[in-house]
């Protein structure tokens, strides 16, 4: 076996053994779906006695109580009209701004430049639903009124055809899970409105920005015309998405889900898996952002590391480590060997600088480590980063 090969297969026990700091943690997925077994014996048709008592069937083609009573529970969560379950927001997101530039008459839409839509999805809502997007405001802070004013006034990138709809992601991956302050973005909700822009939330994480703000999911959604939301990311269900908003927004955009062939003829086993995983989410996402704080206290603590931002503003922040990506990864398997810390799973090295950048989010496992030995798991981490004798 190849020298790097041992060293992967080394990693990936390390990865599969030890107690993460970030995430959930290491799962088998067999148990998850294993889970869902039983909880659709529970809720299914099952015999009392003799006679056959009806449970619970399987969606089909997007309809059924499996599905529909779920949909029904989060637009209450949400306080709005209508939702669909759909299989991604890759799917879900542009299907939105197509909805709202076509009764708008206007392709234009506009989101932050590190979007998503922009960044990861090989420009879909160009290519399938003929969109032009306008990137406003600055790449390492959140959309303010005052740049969607810059983008819509004379001069503006979007003055002359105004804009169908505005995206806003909350909290914004890209820049470390950064909110805009509760005041400005109740601001640039009042600011689309009395433009006739509909906003949008790409609320794949929206589950940290409540406790963040210390407000009600139906708080938030107020704000906006549409609601993205993922039951995959914090959430820990199998892949799955929702989108939200008036029923016949809603009644639209499941005509386009077909077209698209989103409509699948069951996604009973995504649908359970979110609905068994959404409630534990929701109470423990305080604890989380309150977690996230003290981690990252314990590792701005040292000269080599920093975190964005500072404190962070929900259960995730970034991470910058000066140093070398090899040096580092090596530190971080010696910390796993030693002491059965899993810190982070990778690092991607800073254009220009000998410093290195990872993502953490927090999430269940990280509230089973105590702050003595994550303290020195961290300080093992940013050593010199040479091994220990004998290793």
């Amino acid at each position: 076996m190849a020298d790097s090969d041992t060293l992967e297969t080394e990693r990936t026990r390390l990865r599969l053994t030890c107690r993460h700091l970030a995430g959930n943690g290491p799962a088998r997925l067999a148990d998850e779906f294993e889970a869902i077994a039983a909880w659709l014996r529970q809720h299914g048709d099952r015999l009392v006695g003799a006679e056959p008592v009806p449970g619970l069937q399987p969606d089909v083609y997007g309809t059924g109580a499996l599905v529909e009573d779920f949909e029904a529970e989060v637009a209450a969560l949400f306080a709005m009209p209508a939702a669909r379950f759909m299989p991604s927001g890759c799917m879900a997101q542009p299907i939105a701004l197509r909805i709202w530039s076509d009764r708008a008459g206007n392709p234009a839409t506009a989101f932050h430049p590190t979007s998503h839509l922009e960044l990861h999805e090989e420009l879909g809502y160009r290519h399938l639903h003929g969109l032009t997007a306008h990137l406003i405001g600055a790449a390492d802070r959140p959309t303010t009124a005052a740049d969607l004013a810059r983008a819509i006034g004379p001069g503006g990138v979007a003055g002359e055809t105004g804009l169908a709809s505005l995206l806003v992601e909350l909290p914004a991956r890209e820049i470390g899970g950064q909110l805009p302050t509760w005041e400005e973005l109740v601001e640039l909700g009042d600011l689309c409105r009395a433009n006739g822009i509909r906003l949008h939330l790409d609320g794949a994480r929206v589950w940290q920005a409540a406790p963040a703000y210390g407000r009600t999911l139906a708080e938030i959604a107020a704000l906006f015309d549409s609601v993205y939301i993922s039951f995959y990311k914090d959430v820990g269900a199998l892949p799955g998405a929702m989108l939200l908003g008036p029923r016949d927004f809603i009644d639209e955009a499941a005509t386009w889900q077909r077209r698209q062939g989103g409509t699948l003829y069951t996604a009973a086993a995504n649908v359970v898996s979110a609905r068994m995983h959404l409630a534990e989410c929701l109470e423990r996402m305080p604890r989380l952002i309150v977690r996230a704080r003290q981690v990252a206290a314990l590792f701005a603590a040292h000269p080599r590391a920093s975190v964005l931002p500072h404190p962070p503003h929900t259960s995730m922040f970034h991470l910058r480590l000066d140093g070398e990506r090899d040096e580092l990864l090596q530190a971080r398997d010696r910390v796993a060997r030693e002491t059965g810390i899993w810190l982070f799973a990778n690092l991607k090295d800073i254009d220009g600088q000998a410093a290195v950048k990872t993502e953490l989010s927090m999430g269940p496992s990280s509230l089973l480590l105590d702050d003595a030995e994550l303290a020195a798991a961290i300080a093992l981490l940013l050593e010199d980063g040479s091994p220990s004798d004998g290793r």
